[in-house]
C-alpha cells in the first residue's frame, strides 16, 4: 500500500481530520463510558467496547449513536439504563472532558513543519463548531497553525464524511486542486471521502480500523503521525520527532 504523487510530487494542501488524528479523543470516550458503568457496578472489557467507541465517534449520527448504546446495554447486560440515558450520560461527560484532550503524539510537530515549509494545512472534521471551540482551548498552538477550520454544521457542506464534500470545499476555499491534496485521515468514512475527494490519503488507523489492512482506502497506511511520509510525498523530511 503505497505509492507517489504524481507530476512533481510535491503536494499544495494538507487535509487534516481531527478526532483521533491530530487529537486523542479516544481516550476521552472510553474513560467516559468506564465511569457510567463503574456507577452501576459494571465492568468493562476495553478490547471488546473500543472498537464501538470509536466507530461511534467518528460516525456522529443520531441513529448510529442509538445503535452504539445499545449494543453496549446489550453487551454488559446492564438493565438500569436506556440507550438514551447512556447516551445522555455520555454526552454530558464528554462536555466536561473535552477541554482537556490533548494533541496526539507527532501531531504539532508535523503541522508545525508544514507550516514552516509554507503548506497550506485545514482541520476538516466532523464535530460541530461548539465542540471544536471547546478543544481548541487545550490546543491553541495546534489549531493556530491552520489556514482554515471546517466543521459539520457549516451549511456549504451537504453531506457528511463518506461524502467527498468537505474535502471538495476545503481544497476550493484553500484555492488549491483537491487532486493536489492530501488527506490524513483515521477512519474508513473519512478516508473514502478523501479517495472520492480525488486526493491522496495518508491513514493514521484508529483502535477498530487497525486491522482492516488492505481494506481500507488509502495510499499510504503509517502507524502514527511520527511516520509521516514527507517524502514519498515530494515534501521536504523534517527532522526525527521524538
Amino acid at each position: 500500500m503505497g505509492g507517489f504523487v504524481s507530476g512533481n510530487g510535491k503536494v499544495d494542501a494538507v487535509l487534516w481530520d481531527l478526532d483521533g488524528t491530530l487529537i486523542d479523543t479516544s481516550s476521552s470516550s472510553l474513560l467516559s463510558l468506564v465511569e457510567i458503568l463503574e456507577e452501576f457496578g459494571v465492568s468493562l472489557d476495553l478490547a471488546q467496547i473500543t472498537p464501538i467507541i470509536e466507530q461511534q465517534s467518528h460516525t456522529g449520527e443520531k441513529k448510529d449513536k442509538g445503535k452504539w448504546a445499545s449494543t453496549v446495554l446489550e453487551m454488559t447486560g446492564l438493565k438500569k439504563l436506556t440507550a438514551e440515558e447512556l447516551l445522555k450520560r455520555w454526552d454530558e461527560k464528554m462536555v466536561q472532558k473535552r477541554a482537556s484532550i490533548k494533541a496526539l503524539p507527532g501531531a504539532i510537530e508535523v503541522v508545525k513543519h508544514l507550516k514552516e515549509c509554507k503548506i497550506p494545512q485545514a482541520i476538516v472534521t466532523m464535530s460541530n463548531a461548539r465542540s471544536v471551540a471547546v478543544k481548541r482551548k487545550q490546543n491553541e498552538e495546534l489549531f493556530g497553525m491552520m489556514d482554515l477550520i471546517l466543521t459539520s454544521d457549516d451549511k456549504r457542506i451537504k453531506n457528511r464524511k463518506p461524502h467527498p464534500d468537505c474535502y471538495l470545499l476545503a481544497s476550493e476555499l484553500l484555492n488549491v486542486k483537491s487532486t493536489r491534496c492530501v488527506v490524513v485521515e483515521d477512519s474508513p468514512e473519512g478516508m473514502r471521502a478523501g479517495k472520492s475527494a480525488g486526493c491522496k490519503v495518508v491513514a493514521v488507523p484508529a483502535a477498530w480500523t487497525k486491522n482492516m489492512g488492505r481494506k481500507l482506502t488509502t495510499d499510504f497506511l503509517i502507524t502514527t503521525l511520527r511516520d509521516f511520509p514527507f517524502r514519498k510525498l515530494g515534501l521536504p523530511k523534517m527532522r526525527s520527532i521524538k
